[in-house]
């Protein structure tokens, strides 16, 4: 029934959930000084940066669409600066995948999106969607096409009629090619080396722009042939020819390839800028022909070579756009392989300094855009703590990996402090190896998770990784101070979860004893009975053991059709009542209830997308009041090494799961106070206080009238107190200092 649920959502998702949508949230991010103007924009791995007026002022926008989980971003001009809008994210449509190209094929004035089909089809070619604008922004309609899957459709001159075919690898150009005012395509031919175009006859066959109707116009674009041996090209020797490898048998050509057309020379016909998933460099391509015979006759491999060529392990996709806003196009590059590319410095800008009409470019910076980010190269994995015991949550972050030239991946936590205040919150990075687990440098995806294992009054810490086991390490510092760990100890009780281990720490049998909740690869929770002491934890390795539960609550967080879900709970715990949030491999948030009294049932599904929210693949969430609200806020990790932010609307405390609502107030003073709290209420009522995080650190009855409620034994922090009466409910803050 889930996975018909989750199926259900995806067809009717984003329209369905944009009323409950979560709102994003600024919190100041300091690191190395330098204060982030957008921290929480999630981070960017393979970025395809297009250039268009998304909300009508007419003025350029600049959009991205992330291939590292297929995300949306949009920045929209404003002040002579490029704003980050992430609520414009929800305007794209959610199957647009691989590769985007924004371009106004109908000439309406409004940018219309190509986009690869095989997410949405399951065949790879062109689905196309119309832009319109919609109260001030912009929206998009799926093209009805010819082709049984809604995808341009080619006949070839002999045979049936097929898609026009492009690869989910390679990235097209669509361009007017042949100078006729419609946009053509150019893209490799699927079995070898040679670039074909198909040219748009809409207008010659008198169907006006609103169509698009291609006929393979060229069979070898330009002459050239790229085998699978050297960057450099094949060339032909003469206008109307193909290179023919000199009488020899053609390489054929492996896949990966990215395309740039533009008019470099100011002549009407375009040149090419060719990216090839073996190099990390660029090939610049002169057109010696004209517009009705395309003729490249000269090649500038490790373009551009004047200065410093571009460089990106690995494979480079050329754009243009104007970075800096000065009304000329900048050359842009960017990484296109998932996984196996340069994940930080991942946006190179070149400066125009030549002219609109004749472009040069110079280099300027490889880290447009992540400059403002937190960005910490694949994957991260927050965790709140108050690691120095000031009563403010601070933030440990794990990734999967950073890329390194030789192929291994730096992996470590990030310590982020937490110097705001008790309703500001504002983060530091103060530790960019935070506990010196980078030197184990052979394991990665780092998941940390704390929690009082031995009952000492401090929280300790365990570590999930690649290979699905668990590091640990013992908090001695004990109740109320700074953090401090003994060595770290790997294979913490001979746990193994096969791959991918994150783990949470929860009792969640209410027996008094901390358990481990642990999601792994394929999707499902494993949880691990604590059979120890409160001061001995004590878990049985073996996932069929009595108590332990290899699939807790039937949750499956892979999507259907995939063998992988990447689980990754959060255990919150709202007034006696877990919730249980699981990021997923899709990267919604699920949120289950349901679960006292039921740990070897089913949990309930509360929400199959909490808040609306598209964070990116490889989800992972950190939940607590932040700003003293009464309202938790939630972090979002994703595999693009970066963090979002957002406001919720669940309530601290509330047992419901995330669709509680505020209480009405009672009277707590002084207020801040040190060691203790006068409590008044209009009737005798049963409470319970709790710290931000959910924890639950008080509970009893209050009398009507007065009652001193003694703080001596809590942290200094932000608390709630909590009374019921019947139906009546009353709810305070409670500071100490």
């Amino acid at each position: 029934m889930k996975n018909a649920l989750r199926t259900l959502l995806y067809l009717l998702l984003p329209f369905a959930l944009q009323a409950q949508f979560y709102t994003p949230m600024d919190i100041p991010v300091t690191i190395g000084g330098q204060s982030l103007k957008y921290p929480f924009a999630g981070g960017l791995n393979n970025p395809q940066p297009n250039q268009a007026d998304l909300n009508g002022d007419g003025q350029d926008d600049l959009y991205l669409l992330d291939r590292t989980g297929n995300v949306h971003l949009v920045y929209l001009r404003s002040g002579g600066e490029y704003v980050y809008s992430p609520g414009f994210a929800q305007y794209f449509p959610e199957g647009a995948a691989d590769w985007v190209i924004l371009r106004d094929f109908n000439g309406d004035g409004v940018v219309d999106l190509f986009t690869q089909s095989q997410r949405m089809e399951a065949i790879q070619g062109v689905a196309v969607f119309t832009g319109r604008f919609e109260n001030g922004h912009i929206a998009f309609d799926r093209l009805p096409l010819a082709h049984p899957k809604n995808i341009i459709p080619f006949t070839p001159p002999t045979g049936s009629p097929t898609q026009l075919y492009i690869s989910n690898v390679d990235y097209p150009a669509i361009d007017d090619m042949d100078c006729d005012g419609d946009l053509d395509i150019l893209t490799f031919n699927p079995s070898g080396g040679f670039i074909e175009l198909y040219a748009n006859q809409s207008v010659e066959q008198g169907y006006g722009l609103d169509s698009l109707r291609f006929v393979r116009e060229e069979n070898c674009w330009g002459g050239i042939f790229e085998n699978s041996i050297e960057q450099e090209v094949g060339l032909a020797d003469a206008p109307g020819e193909c290179f023919d490898g000199l009488g020899g048998t053609l390489e054929e050509r492996h896949p990966g390839s990215t395309l740039l057309t533009f008019d470099a020379d100011n002549d009407g016909d375009k040149e090419l800028i060719l990216g090839d998933v073996s190099y990390p460099t660029l090939n610049f391509l002169h057109n010696g022909g004209d517009c009705d015979e395309a003729w490249i006759n000269e090649q500038e491999v490790g373009f551009p070579a004047a200065g410093v060529p571009v460089d990106l392990p690995l494979f480079p996709t050329p754009f243009l756009a104007d970075a800096n806003l000065d009304g000329l196009p900048d050359l842009l590059a960017a990484p296109n392989s998932v996984n196996i590319s340069e994940d930080r410095e991942v946006l190179w800008v070149y400066q125009n300094t030549g002219t609109q009409q004749i472009p040069a470019f110079t280099f300027s910076q490889r880290d447009f855009l992540v400059e403002d980010m937190i960005d910490l190269g694949t994957g991260a994995s927050p965790a709140f703590v108050d690691y120095n015991a000031d009563g403010l949550l601070d933030l440990v972050v794990g990734n999967i990996g950073a890329y390194q030239p030789a192929g291994e991946k730096d992996t470590r936590l990030y310590l982020f402090e937490n110097t705001g205040t008790a309703t500001a919150p504002a983060f530091e990075l103060v530790d960019d190896d935070y506990l010196g687990l980078s030197a184990f440098s052979t394991y990665t995806h780092f998941a940390p998770a704390f929690g009082d294992l031995d009952s000492d009054g401090d929280l300790d810490i365990v570590v999930g990784e690649v290979l699905g086991k668990l590091f640990y390490a013992e908090n001695t510092a004990g109740p109320g101070n700074t953090l401090s760990f003994g060595p770290w100890q790997y294979n913490y009780m001979g746990i193994d979860v096969g791959s991918t281990s994150v783990p949470a720490i929860a009792d969640l049998d209410r027996d008094g004893l901390p358990d481990l909740i642990i999601g792994e690869r394929t999707g499902n929770i494993n949880f691990f009975r604590n059979t120890g002491t409160p001061q001995e934890p004590a878990f049985n390795p073996d996932t069929e053991a009595p108590g332990n539960i290899l699939a807790l609550g039937n949750i499956n967080a892979a999507v259907p059709g995939s063998i992988t879900g990447y689980s990754a709970p959060t255990v919150l715990d709202q007034n006696g009542s877990y919730l249980l949030l699981v990021g997923t491999e899709a990267g919604q948030i699920e949120a289950y209830n349901q679960i006292e009294g039921n740990i070897g049932g089913s949990f309930n599904l509360d929400a199959e997308r909490m808040g609306g929210l598209r964070p990116g693949i490889k989800s992972r969430a950190a939940i607590a009041d932040l700003d003293g609200d009464g309202l938790l806020e939630m972090l979002v990790g994703n595999e693009r090494g970066g963090l979002m932010a957002y406001h919720t609307d669940v309530p601290v405390g509330s047992p419901t799961g995330i669709s509680g609502h505020r209480s009405a107030q009672l009277e707590v003073y002084p207020m801040p106070a040190a060691e203790q709290v006068t409590v008044v209420l209009p009737e005798a009522a049963d409470a319970k206080v709790y710290n931000l995080t959910g924890q639950l650190m008080w509970s009893g009855p209050l009398p009507a009238g007065e009652q001193v409620l003694n703080l001596s034994a809590w942290p200094v922090g932000i608390y709630w107190l909590k009374a019921a009466s019947g139906q009546n409910q009353y709810r305070a803050r409670v500071v100490k200092q």
